[in-house]
């Protein structure tokens, strides 16, 4: 009969550091790798097996909520289209838990995390770093992707009072102000394209676009409020748009700026137990200043 020694189960939280911050998690971890391959066929005999094209480690956590380091977790808000994601310099991702130490030599963020502008929530959802072949690198060494140390300490830089939950408004063109019945939720949408080498894979991502979408369900503002931007259009003709500002009056919470949103859609509920307006959905418009593209968003602490 086989025999079993739990000893052999390993588990347990871990921090992650990256670009000078270091960032605790809410849930727990992944690191995934993830070996990209081609088939090698034959007419007589069919698929013969798969071969490497390409390795990559993606690790995934969503941040406990501190509200800290924002240039890190949302680099891309005023970055130019095409942009080198990866650099001159390779950024080190590493995970620290008590039993081992794992070094991702080249990361990059590659999701911003979603943000909740709420009292009853933490700011921020999950956010995704993927890690490539660092710089000068050996395709065929693992070591030139990932290391594997010696565990540590979870350290003492980790503080609860940056977890900060507060009411939130929006003020739409500069006047319209309205509350949310469940929050703001501003949500990403990040196109990368690789830029592959034969022979050796990855070796950087460009930015192709970066989108940014705002919902929430409006309340304290009257129901024809945003009627006006829904107005006679011709097919092709750009919507109206407005500036977007979501902020609140506690310290430390978040601001968070939008140059131009375009209303895309609004409900009208008409039920004894819901609100009459249901939700609202807004996309981020990229503006420009004298030809030059301006940032599509600002996020940052409020002080």
């Amino acid at each position: 009969m086989p025999t079993f020694s739990r000893t052999t189960i390993v588990r347990g939280p871990a921090k992650v550091t990256y670009n000078s911050a270091t960032f605790y998690s809410k849930g727990g971890i992944s690191l995934t790798m993830t070996t990209s391959t081609f088939d090698k066929e034959s007419d007589a005999y069919g698929n013969l097996g798969k071969s490497k094209n390409d390795f990559q480690v993606v690790v995934e956590f969503e941040p406990v909520g501190e509200i800290e380091e924002l240039a890190v977790l949302f680099p891309y808000g005023g970055t130019a289209i095409g942009s080198s994601v990866f650099g001159a310099v390779d950024k080190p991702l590493v995970i620290v838990a008590l039993d081992a130490t794992y070094t991702i030599r080249n990361a990059a963020i590659t999701q911003m995390p979603s943000i909740r502008c709420s009292a009853n929530n933490t700011a921020f959802g999950s956010v995704q770093l993927t890690g490539i072949l660092e710089l000068a690198g050996d395709p065929s060494a693992l070591t030139d992707y990932y290391a594997v140390a010696a565990g540590a300490a979870l350290g003492t830089t980790f503080d609860p009072t940056k977890i900060v939950t507060s009411p939130y408004t929006a003020t739409l063109g500069g006047s319209t102000t309205f509350f949310s019945e469940a929050g703001f939720e501003i949500s990403f949408d990040l196109a990368m394209n690789p830029v592959m080498i034969d022979g050796i894979g990855t070796v950087d991502m460009s930015l192709q676009n970066v989108g940014c979408s705002i919902s929430c369900i409006p309340v304290g503002i009257a129901e024809s409020a945003f009627d006006t931007y829904f107005g006679s259009l011709d097919a092709g003709e750009y919507l109206a748009s407005a500036t977007l500002d979501i902020s609140t009056a506690t310290s430390g919470g978040l601001n968070f700026d939008v140059a131009a949103v375009q209303i895309t859609e609004l409900q009208k509920r008409f039920s004894p137990s819901e609100n009459r307006l249901g939700q609202l959905s807004m996309s981020a418009r990229r503006t420009f200043t004298t030809g030059n593209p301006n940032a599509l968003f600002t996020v940052a602490a409020v002080v």
